[in-house]
């Protein structure tokens, strides 16, 4: 018996309509949440020295390598002050030296001159490597790769110890921060892929969940997710996904209703079985 035609082809509407809504319920379910950058390396440099400043080599927007200098301080009198701590210890191992070789030779050397001239010498050696130490406070060098937020300094200007020099940020390592619902906290896990639309570029990236902060604001009921962007960093240019831009993250969240409907069906029929 031959099938008509238009009974046909309700029958494979169907079909197709069956398929679809299969298709449906088995993909996950995409959500978005409101996210941000941020960059992994933002400082604040301050002043270890009170002295004046001599050169200062960036301004905001520079480029600069680590260990570039950005700044140099005016440090004569620290610098002084060094060569006299170095030749005060310079005289009291002289004379430790002096006191050991003539007690070995049987002199009227007492335990207590002796005592007094290693305390003498110990603590010369102590001033030396604290003015050491300060005198590598002259230069200022990047502690990485970056660029220059923002500059609070100029030439000639005299500095107190605490006094904020530049504001540094390396946008090469970049964490992408998104607030979720903290119900969906259950669907989420470490190592979950998802996607990020960045406004300021209208582009999608790919990232990864690396962290969750396990606390739940009691106000709005939501959740910091921290993940990293696949992109390496010779794939896009620093100066086109930068700290502060935002956008949506995009999470697939498995539908658990199946799961839940099956474990309700199998507990059916346990109980029925019993």
């Amino acid at each position: 018996m031959q099938v008509p035609v238009f009974l046909r082809a309700v029958i494979l509407l169907a079909a197709a309509l069956v398929i679809c809504t299969v298709q449906a319920q088995t993909q996950p379910e995409t959500e978005s949440a409101p996210a941000k950058l941020n960059a992994l390396s933002r400082v604040q440099l301050s002043s270890e020295l009170a002295a004046r400043i001599t050169e200062v080599r960036v301004r905001a927007g520079n480029h600069f390598k680590k260990g570039d200098l950005l700044a140099r301080f005016d440090c004569t009198e620290l610098k002084a002050e060094l060569e006299g701590a170095e030749s005060q210890r310079a005289l009291a191992r002289r004379q430790l030296e002096a006191n050991i070789s003539l007690r070995q030779l049987g002199g009227n050397i007492s335990e207590l001159e002796m005592v007094q001239s290693e305390a003498q010498l110990a603590d010369a050696t102590a001033k030396r490597k604290v003015l050491a130490h300060r005198n590598t406070y002259c230069d200022v060098h990047a502690p990485f790769a970056g660029f220059v937020v923002s500059r609070q300094i100029e030439p000639h200007q005299r500095v107190e110890i605490g006094t904020p020099l530049f504001e540094l940020v390396d946008n090469r390592g970049l964490e992408v921060e998104a607030i979720i619902p903290s119900g969906w906290l259950d669907k989420l896990s470490v190592g979950a892929a998802f996607r990020v639309t960045i406004n300021e570029t209208g582009r999608e990236y790919n990232a990864v969940l690396q962290r969750i902060v396990p606390v739940v604001d009691p106000v709005t009921r939501t959740v910091r997710v921290i993940g990293q962007l696949e992109e390496h960093p010779q794939n896009f240019s620093s100066t086109l996904l930068i700290s502060g831009m935002s956008g949506e993250a995009h999470f697939a969240l498995p539908d658990q209703s199946d799961d839940m409907l099956a474990d309700r069906t199998h507990s059916s029929a346990s109980e029925g079985a019993n």
